[in-house]
């Protein structure tokens, strides 16, 4: 059995919200079959999203004992205007709270928080953990992109902090980048679009990485936890070119360790051989299951640790053993 610490869910009410909007992000229900448009693309839209019950027979399915659900940054909801996001936020953190009481044993809660207010994300923060038994909240990738982004979330932290919270670091934006432009080249065929979007993800998620890594901001928050999706991004491939570049040019600096004692990084979307190698760099003990179900297959997400070449207690620390001590805290 494993852990998924990287599952979403889209409360029943919040696609009601969503259905009736005019402007992305938004819900359509075309003949050819319903759409989630995101500010950029759009992604194929079932039950699986909405469906609690579907969710427990298909982690029964695929041999999942719990997963950790949030509402994910790229569906474009928490960094709206807050007239707009906090409404949509609060029905979701409502609607994620009764998916995760109906199966106690099965889901776990991470809030989404506006991100246009800091008072109201606060107060939404404190209302999911001391009124609907959250463990933590999910938060963009792009608030960390530098050390100054990062600390204006600081009375984040510093309560998650006094709560032991699990933060989750996930692709998405800043309040200040809304709207979202699309400025994706107009005449590449849409794999492609796909291809160099997956790219450019990898490449906010390692540039937050960098700054939950390799600043002391965590260090101020010991008695938390948070990780980052998608292996840390890019890093594990380019983390020696980056300590040589650094090098070569300040021969007496030190760069970091790659580990850090309060921060993980999840498998999601990624392959055996990224695994492997993110095992080596961070240290198995750091990594944790993430699928992105039901944006990627859960059983794929599960299938490329089990067919690694990592050892075998090494696939159980990233399959149950580290997501178990996160959830211990």
């Amino acid at each position: 059995m494993a852990i998924d610490f990287h599952a979403h869910f889209i409360a029943p009410k919040l696609m009601e919200m969503l259905e009736a909007r005019d402007s992305d992000p938004r819900i359509t229900h075309p003949e050819s079959g319903s759409l989630y448009h995101m500010p950029i693309s759009t992604l194929p839209y079932s039950s699986a999203y909405y469906d609690a019950d579907e969710r427990i027979e298909y982690m029964d399915h695929i041999g999942m004992e719990k997963q950790v659900i949030s509402l994910p940054g790229l569906l474009g909801i928490d960094y709206l205007p807050i007239d707009q996001s906090l409404p949509m936020i609060k029905a979701s953190n409502d609607g994620i709270a009764d998916a995760c009481n109906k199966y106690p044993d099965r889901l776990v809660p991470l809030a989404a928080v506006p991100l246009a207010d800091q008072q109201a994300m606060l107060d939404e923060l404190k209302r999911c953990v001391e009124d609907l038994g959250f463990i933590g909240a999910i938060l963009p990738n792009n608030a960390f992109l530098s050390l100054e982004y990062a600390r204006e979330l600081a009375p984040l932290f510093e309560y998650a902090n006094e709560k032991k919270l699990h933060f989750f670091i996930h692709p998405g934006w800043r309040a200040d980048e809304y709207p979202v432009l699309d400025t994706r080249p107009k005449d590449d065929p849409d794999e492609l679009l796909i291809a160099r979007g997956a790219l450019g993800v990898q490449h906010s998620v390692s540039l937050a990485l960098i700054t939950l890594l390799y600043t002391d901001f965590l260090d101020q928050y010991p008695n938390m936890t948070t990780h980052i999706a998608n292996l840390g991004g890019t890093f594990p491939m380019v983390v020696e070119r980056m300590h040589h570049t650094v090098e070569a040019r300040f021969p007496d600096a030190k760069m970091p360790s790659s580990r850090k004692d309060n921060l993980y990084v999840d498998t999601s979307s990624l392959g055996s051989r990224a695994v492997e190698l993110a095992a080596e760099i961070y240290g198995a003990d750091k990594l944790i299951v993430g699928t992105d179900t039901p944006i990627f297959s859960g059983e794929t997400g599960l299938n490329v640790i089990k067919e690694s070449r990592l050892s075998d207690d090494d696939k159980e620390l990233i399959l149950r053993s580290n997501a178990l001590k996160l959830l211990s805290k």
